[in-house]
């Protein structure tokens, strides 16, 4: 068995800010996109507000209602949460095959999905309420386990929606695959992430300057309507970076995730070289398949 080139941490991220620079572009040519994470914000927030009361009352009766309202509360905003971000997914990935996506087509689709969603929700709900139930224990130790828990749910879950989106596997295996996926591009996950952060962090500050500079011309003529555009516009500042962030995480995930699953490549991503992943050398077929040795470009 030939062995397998290690990669720099610094080459690893170089090739994450590439996949985010070419996300921006898909974004660019599909700024629609950004209607999922905007839905999934709005009626996440709603029912998570409407949720958080029965938390707080829970905890108030005491006698174990808590841990039922929280695992209620933690279910229902995963699951929508879930369905949003598969709905964008789908949604990508009908940007890379030169279809036009629709709010629409993408929440039908994500609806046909409700099942493998719901499982994936009720899971990660007793998950939270256990991490909960650690975190607020009065010993450290626990509180320690709880955290590390935590971090390893993340990885072996991040790559979860896609999963579900593109393979029709059972709950054990929704797992490892998604596991897997991170196991072998957690570099470019990692850069992607520090690059979306870089351009949430550069957009929200030129925005943010922008808003200043026309409040405070507004404030000296008419402090009212100046304060105003302040903050309003500081609001509008934060939701679009939010949105653009959510959105490019959904096309960077999605495309790394297609590759690892079909041996395909987005023509908006082909300057970015998918057949090493950033200079390594395994590649993966079809699910479940052997490694593959070609490549092949989405039309």
């Amino acid at each position: 068995m030939s062995s397998m080139p290690r990669i720099g941490i610094f080459s690893r991220l170089k090739t994450g800010l590439t996949l985010t620079r070419d996300s921006l572009s898909v974004l660019k040519h599909h700024p629609d996109l950004m209607l999922f994470p905007l839905a999934g914000g709005i009626v996440s927030l709603l029912f998570g507000a409407m949720l958080y009361l029965t938390v707080f009352v829970g905890g108030l009766v005491g006698t174990g209602v808590e841990y039922v309202a929280l695992f209620v509360f933690y279910f229902t905003t995963t699951f929508l949460a879930s369905f949003f971000t598969a709905a964008l997914v789908y949604s990508v990935n009908d940007a890379f095959h030169g279809r036009n996506p629709t709010l629409r087509n993408g929440m039908a689709a994500a609806w046909e999905m409700k099942g493998p969603l719901a499982v994936w929700s009720v899971i990660s709900a007793i998950v939270g309420v256990l991490l909960n139930s650690l975190e607020n224990s009065d010993s450290g130790l626990a509180r320690i386990a709880a955290s590390l828990f935590a971090l390893g749910w993340t990885v072996t879950t991040f790559f979860i929606i896609p999963v579900i989106v593109f393979e029709d596997v059972s709950t054990k295996e929704m797992f490892t695959k998604s596991a897997g996926a991170f196991r072998d591009t957690w570099g470019e996950t990692l850069g992607a992430g520090f690059g979306i952060g870089l351009v949430q962090l550069i957009g929200g500050l030129l925005g943010v300057a922008i808003v200043l500079a026309i409040g405070g011309g507004l404030f000296v003529v008419m402090p009212a309507v100046g304060i105003s555009v302040v903050v309003l516009g500081v609001i509008g500042v934060v939701v679009a970076v939010y949105l653009v962030g959510q959105t490019i995480q959904g096309i960077t995930k999605t495309a790394l995730y297609l590759y690892a699953a079909e041996g395909t490549v987005p023509d908006e991503f082909d300057n970015f070289d998918f057949t090493t992943l950033g200079g390594r050398t395994e590649q993966s077929g079809t699910p479940g398949g052997a490694a593959s040795s070609t490549m092949t470009s989405f039309t």
